[in-house]
């Protein structure tokens, strides 16, 4: 079964906040066991030292028994230790009880104070108790004679520290169920808008590119929510403007399928028997024909720029040359429909590093289109114009035709896109145009007043000029 990312979440919370209480309750509990037993240790070390020290003085010479009396008459009556006065073979003479005891010591302080030193012992006494005990030797010229040893029981203080263990576990409980209320609360505030995200990439792989998530915070999934909803703008759009562009080509393909089929009729049913009207339909046919190849041609480049696939053939040209062609190719067209077309060249001979066959088709397209906004026009006027700035030639093609509408200058230049205007073709044409003037390093722009007309500039890096012949 699938793990869900609010239990991942969850479960890494826990386990975090366990270590960490674990830690600070262990650090805890050590810390006040040490305050208390070494408490109870330095006590006892410091009163054995002290005790020792005096009774080495001040006690009567002789034996552990000979000191044992007067030991026990300078005892401080509020000791609540046990104290003890052993012998050398370890045999208790006398404590402060009062008891008659037959008692044999052979712990480790005990035998640490018959090597001089003051040390303290931890254990258990003969009924199981835990105890705390410290010895110290007690000396008659310098010659040790007995040993003052100090016992005390720890079971007061272990009561104390298992109090502080009890409580600091309740505390301890208490957070854990406080950190798991927190995890929950947070795993629902990042799980919540992930299955929102979850919810929308699923509508939209179904097919529904109109819905949008809903944004529930402003970090990192909430940049992701926005950025789900502009995608799934951007498909919506990219699938409208995909539907409008096959309702187009499919217009745009059977306007002269049409043609071609019905004059094909009308000479397949003894049309050719006119002259006239038999070289009129070949025309016909032959120009629609040629509408075809190029919106076929078209839509191959497109095809082929989307996947990189577009070869270009670049090479040393001449710039004016490619425009003066292009110039004379339109130049009958532009006197029949009564446009005035002007061809203006900085300079002769500037060289650049081009594809003359994809440039001459980016050009053609644009002239074609302000010619198909210009027809009509009062004083209809189209210039190319080409002119240099340092390293660059500009080509600009002026009209002074209808123009571009404001909301259709934006998009103009995205595939697909097909203006608000009835001229309008695929919605093909200046995005190729745009693409192969990238893929030369330049760059492609257009400006236009609706109703006065439009300017298109095209900017291509040079190589260099060309030297004069004379």
């Amino acid at each position: 079964m699938q793990k869900s990312i609010s239990r991942k979440l969850i479960g890494n919370n826990m386990l975090i906040s366990v270590l960490v209480l674990v830690i600070l309750e262990t650090s805890f509990i050590i810390a006040v066991s040490q305050y208390y037993l070494g408490g109870i240790e330095n006590t006892l070390l410091n009163n054995a030292t002290q005790s020792a020290t005096f009774y080495s003085r001040s006690a009567p010479a002789g034996s552990a028994a000979d000191k044992a009396n007067f030991i026990f008459e300078n005892i401080d009556e509020r000791e609540n230790a046990l104290v003890e006065l052993l012998d050398l073979q370890g045999n208790v003479v006398i404590d402060n009880t009062g008891a008659n005891v037959t008692e044999t010591v052979d712990s480790y302080d005990y035998y640490q104070a018959l090597h001089g030193h003051i040390k303290s012992w931890r254990g258990r006494n003969e009924y199981g108790e835990s105890i705390i005990s410290v010895s110290a030797p007690i000396y008659d010229d310098k010659e040790i004679v007995a040993v003052l040893r100090y016992v005390s029981s720890l079971k007061p203080a272990h009561k104390i520290i298992f109090t502080y263990f009890a409580f600091a576990v309740l505390i301890g409980l208490i957070l854990i169920a406080l950190a798991f209320a927190l995890a929950i609360v947070t795993s629902k505030r990042i799980v919540i808008p992930i299955k929102e995200l979850i919810r929308v990439t699923e509508e939209i792989t179904m097919g529904n590119f109109k819905v949008t998530a809903v944004k529930y915070t402003d970090d990192e999934i909430g940049q992701l929510a926005d950025a789900v909803n502009i995608m799934s703008k951007e498909i919506a759009k990219s699938d409208q403007e995909k539907n409008d562009f096959i309702s187009s080509i499919s217009h745009e393909l059977r306007t002269p399928l049409t043609s071609i089929k019905g004059w094909g009729e009308t000479l397949q049913d003894g049309g050719t028997e006119d002259e006239e009207l038999l070289n009129e339909g070949l025309k016909i046919i032959c120009h629609e024909t040629d509408r075809l190849i190029i919106l076929v041609n078209d839509l191959l480049d497109f095809s082929r720029l989307q996947s990189n696939r577009l070869e270009m053939h670049m090479q040393e040209m001449v710039l004016d040359d490619l425009l003066e062609e292009v110039y004379k190719q339109f130049s009958q067209r532009a006197k029949k429909e009564k446009i005035n077309l002007q061809l203006r060249l900085e300079d002769d001979g500037m060289l650049i590093l081009g594809d003359y066959n994809r440039l001459k088709q980016v050009f053609i397209n644009i002239v074609d289109n302000a010619m198909k906004f210009t027809e009509g026009a009062k004083n209809a006027k189209i210039e190319l114009q080409s002119y240099t700035d340092d390293d660059k030639i500009y080509i600009s093609i002026t009209d002074n035709g209808s123009g571009i509408s404001p909301e259709d200058l934006s998009k103009v230049k995205e595939k697909f896109y097909k203006g608000t205007s009835k001229k309008s073709g695929t919605g093909l044409g200046l995005s190729i145009a745009t693409e192969i003037v990238h893929l030369h390093q330049g760059q492609l722009w257009i400006e236009s007043v609706y109703g006065e007309g439009a300017q298109i500039t095209i900017m291509l890096p040079l190589m260099y000029a060309v030297p004069d012949e004379d």
